[in-house]
């Protein structure tokens, strides 16, 4: 686990963990692809930041680890999203399903949302994820989660 100083504000902190499908996508040497269809690639340097607010009643008695435990099982079913892009000698993006895991930014603030947004004038700025694709496409997560506590 890492500190990401791109995440970090003077009233924040985070800490990256990786989450992994339960099953291994490839058997040994056998390499598994997911094909970028014509949508994938004109969607490709659109992001779809969401943010979900829950009082603290509802987190009462939740963990983190409760919270990513069910990301384990989402994997399985689509593993593709915690592979990385690859790019063929034709020059077309693929996938190479390798398992490489989703981010999760584990993020603690000691403000309210109330607080936040008094101070910051109701942005979001700082709550989203801003992870963006790249520069180095390899090693980019497909899937970046936030959860501040």
């Amino acid at each position: 686990m890492s500190s990401l100083t791109s995440l970090e504000t003077p009233q924040q902190s985070s800490r990256i963990t990786s989450v992994y499908p339960l099953t291994p996508t490839g058997e040994g040497a056998e390499i598994v692809a997911y094909n970028l269809n014509h949508m994938d690639l004109l969607m490709k340097l659109h992001y779809i930041r969401t943010i979900y607010l829950f009082n603290s009643e509802a987190m009462q008695n939740l963990s983190l680890c409760d919270l990513k435990t069910p990301i384990y099982a989402l994997l399985d079913s689509c593993s593709h999203v915690s592979g990385r892009i690859r790019i063929l000698e034709s020059e077309r993006p693929f996938i190479k399903c390798n398992d490489a895991g989703v981010r999760v930014a584990e993020t603690q603030c000691h403000k309210t949302l109330r607080e936040w947004f008094d101070e910051k004038e109701y942005t979001v700025e700082g709550l989203v994820p801003d992870h963006v694709l790249g520069p180095d496409l390899a090693f980019s997560p497909l899937v970046f989660v936030k959860v501040r506590t």
